[in-house]
């Protein structure tokens, strides 16, 4: 159940929420309490995933947001921060493409850019806009272990996305450090959802998990959950420019 609300509500705004580890996240973030907003391109999965955080007792509310638009990614940001101060936004939205170098066209790279990249880079600058003026608050962008090395798949775009969103996060952090806002990543592993589903098939998962991490198996959304809801918490106040590895040893 959804603790006692504060005398000043924090506001939480996840992007990319309504599916996969974006929903865990939002689940995560209301369960402690956080007045939560569930921002998605898919504005019906947002307001299914809020249904089912009612079900349990938590409050949620959803809206929609395609984080390629940047006209939208600012007046949402701002209307949901004069609705309930912001406190935390998580960058989560993203897309991934499985593509030999060779075959990818101009127009999915750059729609992968768009989402992953420019997007990222936009819900960040309006999260950063509400947040500094306050000198508070905290922001957590979702990379990848792309970020750091290559996927086993051919997807080189991706990794070239994930790989930037890791530097846009650092460099961030230390821009706006004096401010009193933190700016941290997570990096997590290869996950069970719908999106890597969409990319393997079960064995291949399957395979991964006992052959290629130490802990044997495949990540789960509420363990990358745990993860942006400590980095966003006040346990977590002296931890900036940070990207957080979630992935069951799979870069030792």
């Amino acid at each position: 159940m959804r603790p006692s609300a504060d005398p000043e509500p924090r506001g939480a705004l996840v992007v990319g929420g309504a599916k996969g580890i974006g929903r865990a996240i939002a689940r995560a973030l209301a369960e402690r309490g956080d007045d939560t907003v569930v921002a998605d391109v898919d504005v019906a999965a947002a307001a299914e995933c809020v249904r089912s955080l009612a079900a349990e007792g938590l409050s949620a509310r959803a809206i929609e947001l395609d984080v390629t638009d940047v006209i939208t990614v600012r007046e949402v940001v701002a209307k949901v921060d004069a609705e309930t101060p912001l406190e935390t936004v998580v960058a989560n939205a993203g897309v991934a493409l499985r593509r030999p170098l060779v075959e990818v066209e101009p127009e999915e790279y750059e729609r992968l850019m768009a989402v992953n990249v420019r997007g990222v880079f936009f819900v960040v600058q309006a999260a950063l806009r509400a947040l500094v003026p306050r000198g508070r608050g905290s922001i957590v962008t979702v990379c990848s272990t792309s970020g750091f090395t290559a996927s086993t798949g051919p997807m080189v775009a991706y990794d070239a996305s994930k790989g930037a969103v890791r530097l846009l996060t650092q460099a961030a952090a230390r821009e706006v450090g004096p401010s009193g806002v933190r700016v941290n990543a997570v990096a997590p592993g290869t996950v069970e959802t719908d999106l890597t589903r969409g990319l393997a098939s079960p064995e291949e998962l399957a395979a991964l998990g006992r052959e290629r991490v130490p802990l044997r198996r495949l990540g789960r959304p509420e363990e990358i959950a745990a993860a942006v809801a400590f980095l966003s918490s006040p346990a977590a106040a002296y931890i900036t420019g940070h990207v957080l590895v979630v992935d069951g040893g799979w870069l030792v």
